[in-house]
C-alpha cells in the first residue's frame, strides 16, 4: 500500500509543476482594438517514472520531469558541489523499499534546483534500458542515513567508469562514511507519463467557447455596430 501511495504522490507533485508552466491568457473586449486572445505555451516538458527489483528483497519507484529545454536525449551532470541548478531536470523523487515496506522517500530535485552533489541522471530514448548511467538517491538535507543507486559504483563501494557495472543500491551514512550494499539488478528503465496536454487542450476549448458565446451575447445586447472581435492562437 505504502509502494501504491509513494508512486501515486511522485506522479501527481510532477503534474502539478508541469501545469504550472502552461499559462493561459484569457481577454474578452468588445468594441476594442484589442483582440480576443486565447494563449498556450508550446513548449511542453516530460514526465517520466521508474522502478527496478534489486536482489535480496529490495525495490525502488521513482519519478522525473524534465524542463520545457530538454532535448530527447540527455545527460544531467552535477557540477561536483550542491546546491546547484539543473539543466534539464525540473524534478526528481525517489522511494525505496524493502518488499512492500517503505524504508525512505526523497526528492533531491524540486523546481529545478539539486541539493545531490552525486546527481548523474542520463536518458537516452534510443535504447531500451534506457538509463544507460545514473547516480540517484533519496539524500534531503534532513535524512541521514540516506539510499542511493548507482551504476558508477560497484558492490564493494569503489568507484568505476559510468555505467560500467550493474545498477547498485546503497545505504550511506554520511556522518561516519560508511556504504553499505544492499542488492542490484541489471535493468531500470523510465517510462513516459501519458502527457497532460489532453487536460490543457480541454480546458482551451472551454476556455475559448466560454469567451466566444460571452461576447456574442454581449454584442447582441448592445446592438453595436463594431467589427467582430480577432481571435489569435499563440
Amino acid at each position: 500500500m505504502f509502494r501504491e501511495i509513494a508512486f501515486i504522490h511522485s506522479i501527481i507533485q510532477g503534474l502539478f509543476m508541469k501545469l504550472q508552466i502552461f499559462p493561459v491568457l484569457l481577454a474578452m473586449v468588445t468594441c476594442s482594438s484589442i483582440p480576443f486572445v486565447f494563449a498556450v505555451s508550446s513548449a511542453q516538458a516530460a514526465d517520466f517514472a521508474f522502478s527496478a527489483n534489486f536482489t535480496n528483497g529490495y525495490s525502488a519507484e521513482g519519478s522525473f520531469t524534465t524542463k520545457t529545454n530538454a532535448p530527447a536525449s540527455f545527460s544531467e551532470i552535477s557540477p561536483g558541489y550542491s546546491p546547484f541548478s539543473t539543466r534539464f531536470l525540473e524534478s526528481r523523487s525517489l522511494s525505496i523499499f524493502d518488499t512492500n515496506t517503505l524504508l525512505q522517500s526523497g526528492s533531491s530535485v524540486i523546481n529545478g534546483i539539486s541539493t545531490d552533489k552525486y546527481l548523474r541522471l542520463d536518458y537516452d530514448n534510443s535504447l531500451t534500458d534506457n538509463l544507460p548511467v545514473l547516480d540517484i538517491s533519496t539524500e534531503t538535507p534532513s535524512q541521514n542515513p540516506y539510499y542511493f543507486i548507482s551504476n558508477s559504483v560497484d558492490s564493494s563501494g569503489n568507484l568505476v567508469a559510468d555505467g560500467s557495472t550493474n545498477y547498485n543500491l546503497f545505504l550511506y551514512d554520511r556522518i561516519t562514511e560508511n556504504i553499505t550494499f544492499l542488492g542490484d539488478t541489471t535493468s531500470i528503465k523510465a517510462t513516459p507519463v501519458p502527457e497532460s496536454s489532453s487536460v490543457i487542450s480541454s480546458l482551451a476549448v472551454a476556455a475559448f467557447g466560454f469567451g466566444f458565446a460571452f461576447k456574442r451575447k454581449l454584442n447582441n445586447r448592445t446592438a453595436s455596430n463594431c467589427p467582430p472581435t480577432n481571435v489569435a492562437v499563440i
